[in-house]
């Protein structure tokens, strides 16, 4: 929907400046249909991205959210990275999933009926609303070094963006997925 507005993006970007983002969490076609469904296709939205940067657009990627077990092993980061790259996003972003409030109950209770095994590591890795600062670091910086290796650049301005204020957690260590 948002390619049909790209003339109207145009004049916007020409008066005022304009950056589109799209959500591409994975490409992984299982973690997709999984975690998102009833969206458009990744590939669909990365189309999308193609023909607005095409368009003249600034428009990129956000890889959010990240979910710990279903998207975030390398090899499915990296294939995500490489098809922003190969859609011709100027750059990626990406964050690893928080869970606070009904979100949480409601994905728990996903967790609990569909991969009960996986109930106990979640515990362990969200035992707040974000999960534990080394994970989300190694996450990141997978994405930085995959960034580097596919030549999209980061997200503008999110190297500067502040965290978000949370009380400090013990380092927990071990949650290879």
């Amino acid at each position: 929907m948002i390619v049909r507005d790209r003339d109207v993006l145009g004049d916007l970007k020409a008066a005022a400046g304009c950056t589109v983002c799209m959500s591409v969490p994975t490409v992984d076609e299982d973690a997709w249909r999984m975690l998102e469904p009833g969206t458009a296709h990744p590939l669909q939205r990365l189309r999308a991205v193609r023909e607005l940067v095409d368009a003249g657009l600034n428009a990129g990627v956000l890889m959010a959210p990240i979910v710990p077990g279903f998207s975030s092993a390398r090899s499915k980061l990296e294939r995500t990275v490489k098809a922003i790259a190969d859609h011709g996003a100027r750059f990626v972003g990406c964050n690893v999933m928080y869970l606070q409030d009904g979100t949480r109950t409601h994905f728990m209770k996903f967790l609990e009926r569909e991969f009960p095994s996986m109930v106990p590591r979640y515990e362990k890795l969200y035992t707040k609303k974000y999960p534990a600062d080394s994970y989300r670091k190694e996450i990141q910086g997978m994405v930085r070094v995959l960034q580097d290796r596919y030549g999209v650049p980061r997200r503008s301005g999110a190297e500067d963006a502040p965290e978000p204020e949370r009380a400090p957690e013990a380092e927990q260590v071990g949650f290879a997925w």
